[in-house]
């Protein structure tokens, strides 16, 4: 899954060229350093907005994302950057999962959804960590492995990606003015 933000800071990145012209370099310093910050706050903010979404605690969405940030450049100014969300799928254990009264298993996948009864389910530790598992007929065996989402598809959530699209931007704001400042006051190496 992939976040794409174009245009992250479009009338900052040309107060960037102006302001920096004399430093070569320092322009696209700047914005890459503030494109990096903005990509970490788009890390951590996507594991708080699906822990909103889905039963999950954000350790466990965590833990489990693979994020890779690209930033691109066009004429000397970063104009975009791609936020990839990567992983495998989640055992269901990781969601909200529990034995009932009755000995069922439940299992609830997302906060506003009710939970769900599986039937012919069962939690066993059969070669590494304990997962769900469902026998596919009345038979003992063949049993097959539950799982949820992955956080790829977590994050394919249209309202997720507009307040991740929002984070990003106002970290950027923010963060470009520090960045001009180090580079300002030398501390940034681009001379």
């Amino acid at each position: 899954m992939s976040v794409r933000i174009e245009e992250v800071g479009s009338l900052s990145v040309g107060r960037l060229n102006k302001v920096l012209s004399s430093f070569p370099g320092g322009a696209f310093k700047a914005a890459h350093g503030a494109l990096k910050r903005a990509g970490d706050t788009a890390k951590t903010r996507a594991g708080q907005y699906a822990a909103e979404e889905y039963a999950i605690n954000k350790g466990a969405f965590m833990g489990n994302v693979r994020v890779s940030t690209d930033i691109r450049g066009q004429g000397g100014s970063v104009v975009s950057m791609d936020v990839r969300f990567a992983g495998a799928v989640l055992p269901l254990l990781a969601f909200n999962t529990k034995y009932s009264r009755a000995g069922a298993l439940t299992t609830q996948v997302k906060r506003n959804g009710g939970a769900a009864t599986l039937r012919r389910a069962f939690a066993a530790r059969v070669f590494g960590p304990v997962a769900v598992f469902e026998r596919l007929g009345a038979a003992r065996f063949p049993v097959e492995q539950k799982f949820g989402p992955s956080t790829a598809h977590m994050m394919q959530n249209e309202e997720v990606v507009k307040k991740m699209d929002e984070a990003v931007r106002d970290t950027f704001e923010k963060r470009v003015e520090h960045e001009i400042a180090r580079i300002l006051n030398g501390w940034g190496g681009a001379k």
